[in-house]
């Protein structure tokens, strides 16, 4: 204390005056205006914060450590973010923090957008001939390049080859579709097409068993196939016996002739000879009349 004494007396005293006594400085309270970043989903609700202080003396400044959240983890445009935790530290211009106090509760809006999902690996399975283009595709085997943690999101697809016929490393185009509680949180790229092969299908092509007449023309020499071929292509094509022409009475084999065109391309033929029989001609053999004179 810094203490003057006066009074028409005064001079009459020899003062000892009071030194010194006590108050408080309490810490100032601050007010804050919250501005929150937007960030890329990343599966939790942690916001990134910066507050602007209201109440500093003079040209103080303080630092600051924020804790604040969204209100859920998920993408959305003007989220609520809310402010958890402040911590002052010391700033400049004689910014010390223990003279200021701040309480928490500022709220703010900021955006959470779709995380990119890249989504490879889907696989579809080789086939025999089946005269239609659907593939069995194998979508289990899926990777997903992006995925936060263990988040919910599942792939679907099924798949169609560029046409029915054999073929190896044959494009087949996917069309994928996607689900999951996470779904939503994601900008996805999805698998567009994977590659398999269409194998030859197994068939038996018999030659029809043919009989004639010796000395006939050969019959038309047809061709049955054993398996049912019910919605695939025809197989065509004709056999052949091992002679143009039989000139013996008895048995000759039908062999293969010409089993291919377009169509048969898709099958593996495994040919069975059948057999021509050649009967005997049946003929009438006659005496001629003759005449002779008596004696």
């Amino acid at each position: 204390l810094s203490v003057t004494n006066a009074g028409a007396d005064v001079a009459n005293y020899t003062i000892t005056n009071q030194g010194s006594t006590t108050a408080n400085i309490t810490a100032k309270t601050l007010n804050a205006t919250a501005s929150a970043s937007n960030k890329v989903y990343d599966g939790d609700a942690t916001a990134t914060v910066t507050l602007t202080f209201t109440g500093l003396v003079g040209s103080e400044t303080l630092g600051q450590t924020v804790g604040a959240t969204f209100a859920d983890k998920d993408v959305a445009n003007t989220k609520t973010v809310t402010v958890n935790s402040i911590t002052l530290s010391d700033g400049d211009n004689g910014g010390v923090a223990t003279n200021y106090t701040i309480s928490t509760g500022q709220t703010t809006t900021a955006n959470i957008t779709p995380k990119a999902l890249t989504i490879a690996g889907i696989t579809a399975s080789n086939k025999i001939y089946d005269g239609n283009t659907t593939a069995t595709i194998n979508d289990s085997v899926a990777t997903f390049s992006g995925l936060v943690g263990s988040d919910d999101v599942t792939v679907s697809a099924t798949g169609t080859f560029a046409d029915q016929n054999v073929g190896t490393n044959k494009t087949v185009t996917l069309s994928v579709t996607n689900a999951g509680a996470d779904v939503a949180n994601y900008t996805i790229t999805n698998q567009s097409s994977t590659t398999a092969n269409i194998n030859r299908k197994g068939i038996t092509v018999t030659a029809d068993d043919q009989v004639k007449t010796y000395g006939a023309a050969n019959p038309d020499l047809t061709v049955a196939v054993t398996e049912d071929l019910t919605g695939l292509a025809a197989v065509t094509g004709s056999a052949a016996t091992t002679a143009t022409t039989s000139t013996a009475v008895g048995s000759v084999a039908i062999t293969e002739g010409s089993i291919t065109n377009a169509n048969n391309a898709n099958y593996d033929i495994t040919f069975v000879d059948g057999t021509l029989t050649i009967n005997r001609k049946g003929i009438t053999v006659t005496a001629d009349d003759q005449v002779k004179t008596y004696g």
